[in-house]
């Protein structure tokens, strides 16, 4: 399927040299995440930050993290360092980031005009990013800010598929819905104007239903690249992950009927996942282990945004690795939270069911959703384990029917032991998966 490169593959491909030969250490770009507020202007239903508030980042708390990265200041203990990330990602959430549009150009100034002053080597390797709700997209002072920096900004406006779908979760502080066409009128400015637009369908028990319908519009609104996922928290059953493969089957002869597979990107098939994987791929699914750094409105570090008490509440405590006035892990207490983390792999999170399950590839869960469910990043949460299960079987069901269209003799093996699959699907439509498997 086809897809767009991601600036960091890109710097893979155009800078092999960068490379070295130690991958854990060597990312070509890290993300560090500035979250300018908490405010946001929804209340969408499905969000994982459940404790919003209103505050807002300070310049100058900005600044510091800035000159801190651009200095290489030894406070920072390497864990953003230029010689083994050549690139970087300045990103900008909320809340709402457009909120703050006027501090997000200033922090896009000031970084910029110190690291051209600097002879910095992220002057030239380094990109801007922002994911909106498109509300207030047409607003002055955004345009401003977008005709500025559209050149070196990765920008998308979170449409969660069709006006039905996404009005039922995204809705506003007051209750009203209507935040779809504020989107969609965004998404198609931005794409008129030649920007690349990204997408991502958060996929929630609630709209479920709606999935087929949504994923459809979003290829009638033009996109060829389309993210979705189911979320990680709890509330997913069996009677889900039936819906789930019914939704998904009816895409797959929707995507060969019109023959989108090879043109068309869909984050939920994928031909190389559903199946067992190494006992030596130790890889974590999730950045948020040590990969990414995250600063929130006060200046208080952390390993990804999850951590944070907007997306934590009050239940447990924020998971924090230093503050901008002293430093990451430069106390004992943090030192040792990253050395903690550091140490997480798939195999320490995993159970050995997990570990060993015959369709691990293409699995996700986040670490910080574990952290706020088991009180350590290093124990998985499973609630989308059938959901899981439906997406390889529906894999089955598309590329073995892709494979005998187009006369291709490669087939597309069933991983799913039967007794998984029988618990999502009838006997008849277990053979009819049998029977497309076969040579």
């Amino acid at each position: 399927m086809k897809k767009f490169e991601q600036w960091q593959d890109m710097i893979a491909r155009l800078y092999p040299e960068l490379r070295n030969n130690n991958e854990k250490d060597n990312m070509l770009s890290r993300t560090v995440t500035f979250q300018v507020t908490d405010k946001c202007s929804l209340a969408c239903t499905y969000c994982y930050q459940i404790n919003k508030g209103t505050r807002r980042m300070r310049f100058e708390t900005a600044k510091k993290l800035i000159d801190m990265l651009l200095s290489g200041d030894e406070k920072l203990g390497g864990y953003v360092d230029v010689s083994t990330s050549p690139g970087i990602i300045i990103e900008f959430i909320g809340g709402e980031p457009f909120l703050e549009v006027k501090l997000i150009e200033q922090i896009c100034d000031y970084f910029t005009e110190r690291a051209i002053e600097l002879c910095h080597p992220w002057a030239t390797m380094h990109m801007f990013s922002i994911c909106s709700n498109g509300v207030a997209y047409f607003d002055d002072d955004v345009q401003h800010f977008l005709n500025k920096y559209g050149s070196r900004l990765s920008f998308s406006v979170t449409i969660d598929g069709n006006k039905e779908l996404h009005d039922s979760c995204r809705v506003f502080p007051d209750g009203k819905t209507g935040s779809y066409d504020l989107a969609v009128a965004a998404a198609k400015d931005w794409i008129n104007r030649g920007g690349y637009m990204g997408s991502k369908i958060t996929i929630a028990p609630d709209n479920l239903p709606y999935l087929y319908d949504a994923i459809i519009h979003m290829v009638e609104l033009g996109y060829n690249e389309i993210n979705a996922n189911v979320v990680y928290e709890k509330g997913w059953k069996i009677e889900h992950a039936k819906e789930f493969y019914r939704q998904l089957k009816k895409i797959a002869d929707y995507w060969i009927k019109n023959d989108l597979v090879e043109t068309h990107y869909l984050a939920l098939f994928n031909k190389n996942f559903f199946k067992p994987k190494k006992d030596d791929d130790l890889q974590n699914w999730c950045g948020g282990t040590g990969v990414m750094l995250s600063m929130d409105p006060d200046g208080y570090l952390y390993p990804c945004i999850r951590y944070m008490e907007s997306s934590l509440g009050t239940d447990r405590k924020p998971l924090r690795i230093g503050h901008v006035d002293e430093g990451v892990g430069q106390t004992e207490c943090t030192h040792n939270c990253i050395e903690c983390l550091n140490k997480i792999d798939r195999r320490t999170q995993s159970t050995d069911e997990c570990f060993y399950c015959p369709i691990a590839e293409g699995c996700s869960w986040c670490s910080a959703y574990n952290y706020q469910e088991n009180g350590t990043p290093d124990s998985r949460c499973t609630y989308i384990c059938d959901m899981h299960k439906a997406r390889a079987l529906a894999n089955v069901y598309l590329w073995n029917t892709w494979f005998r269209k187009t006369g291709s003799d490669e087939r597309f093996e069933i991983h799913c032991p039967k007794d998984w699959a029988l618990n999502i699907i009838d006997e008849n439509e277990y053979k009819i998966l049998v029977g497309l498997s076969n040579n």
